[in-house]
């Protein structure tokens, strides 16, 4: 004969199950309020990381690495520390990008730069080495896009230009400014 009592322990250890199981379910998940609870703690973190994506026949088209990589599951973000972008394009010449501060979007087809970013274009026959500077600069590496949303200073051995804002396709090897412009053209070296 089962008494009342033994019909209540599986019952009451069920519960308890189902109840430690929400609470576990709730401690992991990222608050849909929108807040930074859920990037409080990353998935991963990487030290010196490197990447190199190439094209389908095997030829490295951009590198991305950084001092430190840390991965956050819950909005999928990448945050990088010290990062330093190289895109190789032997027709267009090599383009390199380092800021203090960067994060890279969930599918990796934006990468946003922060913090003292500094742009260098090589030296190629026919023009010069360039350096472009600004507080942010957002990279799109599949578009061949390069968006400053402020303030850029752009150097090289024959101008400088100051503008509010910059875009440059370099598909199309179209650089766009707007804001006040100013350019200064400088003297031939002698």
């Amino acid at each position: 004969m089962i008494t009342r009592g033994s019909l209540w322990l599986p019952l009451a250890i069920l519960g308890l199950l189902a109840a430690l199981s929400f609470w576990i379910e709730r401690s992991v998940q990222v608050g849909e309020t929108g807040d930074q609870a859920g990037r409080s703690d990353p998935e991963g973190i990487m030290e010196n990381f490197e990447a190199l994506r190439t094209d389908p026949a095997g030829q490295p088209q951009y590198r991305l690495a950084a001092k430190r990589l840390k991965h956050y599951s819950g909005n999928k973000l990448t945050e990088l520390e010290a990062p330093r972008f190289v895109q190789l394009d032997p027709e267009a010449g090599e383009v390199r990008a380092t800021a203090r501060e960067a994060t890279v979007s969930a599918d990796g087809e934006e990468v946003d730069l922060r913090g003292d970013v500094v742009v260098e274009r090589a030296a190629r026959p026919g023009q010069p080495a360039m350096t472009l500077r600004t507080a942010q600069l957002l990279i799109y590496p599949e578009r061949d896009l390069l968006r400053a949303p402020g303030a850029v200073d752009i150097e090289d051995s024959v101008q400088r230009v100051r503008a509010g804002a910059m875009e440059y396709d370099a598909a199309q090897r179209i650089m766009k400014l707007s804001g006040r412009v100013q350019a200064r053209y400088l003297p031939a070296k002698g």
